[in-house]
């Protein structure tokens, strides 16, 4: 039996602009003890599932099942629940210590037992030594590590995160999210996290759903979404930089059909591919599956173009190239090479492997093909 259920959830709002349909449908089950990213966009319902599963929205239709109950009559402090969000929610007159052993004292524990709790799940976060410090005493990292151990203390049957490392610099994020992930395990902690962060859900999560206006478009774990996403949108969510997506004609050149790009033909051996004759099609690469070389090493298998900017990540660099021979929309491609950055207006070449192309359908986006 599933931890958690969301029963075919909608939910509309009303505004100004008429009315907004922030879920339809959801159907998602959260196994015990799984740790589950909700993802997408800013304003594609993710939060509003979230806000339904605490009782704090109430949903139009559809159930939500915690452990077997419907809870949809219960209210939120009814539901055993902890949560945390990027917000800072600590209360202003109480102490580092005291804020965490909050659920303790409202459940009338023994005050010894809360004093060794709370130094131990202090502990956990590394902020043992903060224990007597105020709100206003606190970096955000470590705000968001009281908040942690706070929601954790009272062992939730569910664990809501909203957001909860946004605001916070990346080494500060880095570590919460590698003692987020150690404690969420070492609990057995049914978890939902909801985040517009790809890193954050990849990371941290066993399995990963994403939502587009309201719909569930595919959950399953990080890598599964990744190398074989069920559509478009999906493609373009996971992945940093995001997947290239060039759309343009199949041609049937006697034995094959091909794809231009650039000037070049390159051949499409997946089947599907026939129907698409004289059609266009939707050809999906990733920044990284895309070697990039000067322009006096290019061969037949490469695309032409120009550097119009790069963004260095260390070992790595992200570069946009603006083709020499637009195809259709497609006039620039991301890619992500090692080593020094190149300059601005450098001459390169693309090389690009067909066996690395994904396909989409062009009109409902759904994927046709991904590579082997």
């Amino acid at each position: 039996m599933s931890a958690v259920r969301f029963e075919h959830i909608s939910k509309s709002f009303e505004t100004e602009d008429g009315v907004v349909e922030a879920l339809m449908g959801l159907t998602l089950d959260i196994e015990s003890g799984e740790f589950l990213a909700l993802v997408g966009e800013s304003g594609c319902g993710k939060s509003t599932a979230l806000r339904i599963a605490a009782g704090f929205e109430k949903q139009d239709h559809g159930n939500v099942i915690l452990d077997g109950i419907n809870v949809n009559r219960l209210e939120t402090h009814e539901r055993n629940l902890g949560m945390v969000t990027q917000l800072n929610a600590l209360v202003r007159h109480r102490s580092v210590k005291r804020n965490i052993s909050l659920p303790l004292e409202f459940a009338a524990e023994n005050p010894a037992d809360v004093e060794a709790r709370v130094q131990a799940e202090a502990d956990q976060f590394t902020i043992g030594h903060l224990l007597r410090r105020s709100k206003g005493q606190l970096s955000g990292g470590e705000t968001q590590a009281v908040q942690l151990a706070r929601a954790l203390i009272a062992r939730p049957k569910l664990l809501l995160l909203d957001e909860p490392l946004a605001r916070i610099d990346r080494d500060l994020r880095n570590k919460l999210r590698g003692d987020l992930s150690r404690v969420q395990r070492e609990y057995g902690l049914t978890t939902l996290l909801v985040t517009a962060d790809q890193a954050d859900a990849m990371t941290l999560a066993d399995r990963v759903a994403v939502l587009e206006r309201g719909r569930l478009q595919q959950v399953g774990p990080p890598m599964d979404l990744y190398e074989r996403p069920i559509n478009a949108t999906v493609a373009r969510f996971l992945g940093e930089p995001a997947m290239n997506l060039l759309r343009g004609p199949v041609r049937d050149e006697g034995a094959i059909r091909t794809f231009g790009l650039g000037g070049t033909s390159f051949p499409l051996h997946a089947p599907v591919t026939q129907r698409f004759v004289g059609n266009d099609v939707v050809v999906g690469l990733r920044p990284e599956d895309i070697p990039m070389a000067s322009a006096g090493a290019v061969d037949d298998r490469h695309v032409r173009g120009t550097v119009a900017s790069f963004e260095p990540r260390g070992s790595s660099n992200v570069v946009t190239v603006a083709l020499d021979r637009p195809t259709g929309p497609t006039t620039e491609i991301v890619v992500v090479t090692s080593g020094f950055p190149p300059k601005l207006r450098d001459a390169v070449g693309l090389r690009i492997d067909p066996a690395r192309f994904h396909l989409f359908d062009p009109y409902t986006e759904a994927a046709l093909h991904h590579p082997v």
